[in-house]
């Protein structure tokens, strides 16, 4: 563990951090255009109905499948639900009298399943942060109190209002296996936030102020990384953020370790969010007035930027890859449904 904190530090220090903050000062060169063509693989297909209120809830990528909750009247129908891509198999994993008054949004990672829920009726007081293991079915509350759950490998990381002052939100992490925790100061109100091993990247202040900021929960220095953001991610390989361009637009920025550089793949009308990196692609959703709310994918590989599917007049919601696929909610039919698409032909 040590070993694996100090080369996170070497690498932000000596890398990341010097350039980042160049960058954003204005002394390296601007980032250059990527190319961003259309082409996925096949046609949207749905896959099965999504009992959600009018506001969009969330999908989370579970190993080999989506989970995600249903909020039915049915006792029957509620609570955390699951898609196995490789069997085309969907099953309740927890009900909703285990699962309690939940916010909506949850995240996973291999076995482990998290969430926010409320004790008593929901929106009143602050959530608990709840954990399920679907390997063991062990079901726990990891804190008595945050929001904005995140998993990494076998560490739960939510959010904590008010922790380090008046308008200073804290980062904690708790590991599941081993029952360590950590706790990182925020540079101001967390909006957005995403984790990968020991580091964290988040987007904490308002309007033009809500910069892009990087640590370990080993070091824990902050470092800013960009001046404004509305969506931020992180994987092995790279730190991805979606800038406000100017013009109601949204530039799609990458940071990538192996060319030591930003990079914005691509630029769209409107304003990002949904970000997030899943071996090799991107996944975010635009939305403009004219078009609503879409989908878009990039392949890093290939260079490529595309909308998942540009036919019917629904909200597209929440992307996430699992098993080649692009999965997201759509209400095109009146109501949301699971869709998806293959990365390739």
């Amino acid at each position: 563990m040590a070993s694996r904190v100090v080369a996170v530090a070497a690498f932000l220090a000596m890398t990341l951090v010097p350039a980042y903050l160049a960058y954003d000062a204005g002394l390296l060169p601007g980032p250059a255009q990527a190319s961003a063509d259309a082409g996925g693989g096949g046609r949207a297909t749905r896959v099965t109905s999504l009992s959600w209120p009018d506001q969009a809830l969330g999908l989370a990528a579970r190993g080999g499948g989506v989970i995600w909750e249903q909020r039915h009247p049915s006792a029957a129908m509620a609570g955390l639900w699951s898609y196995d891509a490789r069997t085309g198999r969907t099953a309740r994993v927890l009900g909703r009298e285990a699962t309690g008054r939940t916010a909506g949004h949850l995240a996973a990672a291999g076995d482990l399943v998290v969430w926010a829920a409320w004790q008593g009726r929901r929106g009143n007081g602050r959530p608990r942060i709840e954990a399920y293991d679907t390997a063991t079915t062990r079901r726990w509350t990891v804190a008595e109190a945050g929001r904005s759950p995140m998993v990494t490998g076998e560490s739960v990381i939510w959010v904590e209002r008010d922790g380090g002052g008046p308008g200073v939100d804290v980062l904690r992490g708790s590991n599941s296996l081993t029952d360590e925790e950590y706790a990182l100061e925020a540079a101001g109100r967390v909006r957005a936030a995403d984790a990968w091993g020991s580091r964290i990247v988040w987007i904490a202040g308002g309007g033009r102020d809500a910069g892009v900021w990087t640590a370990s929960f080993g070091e824990r220095t902050r470092h800013r990384l960009a001046r404004a953001a509305t969506a931020v991610a992180i994987d092995r390989e790279r730190v991805l953020w979606a800038a406000p361009a100017g013009g109601h637009s949204t530039a799609i920025v990458s940071w990538d370790r192996s060319t030591g550089g930003p990079t914005v793949l691509r630029r769209l009308p409107g304003v990002a969010s949904a970000l997030s990196l899943t071996r090799g692609y991107a996944t975010w959703v635009t939305t403009r007035a004219s078009s609503g709310a879409r989908v878009w994918v990039y392949d890093f590989g290939r260079g490529r930027a595309w909308p998942v599917a540009d036919d019917g007049n629904g909200r597209q919601a929440s992307p996430v890859i699992v098993a080649g696929s692009v999965y997201w909610a759509d209400d095109r039919g009146g109501g949301w449904a699971l869709y998806r698409r293959a990365l390739r032909p």
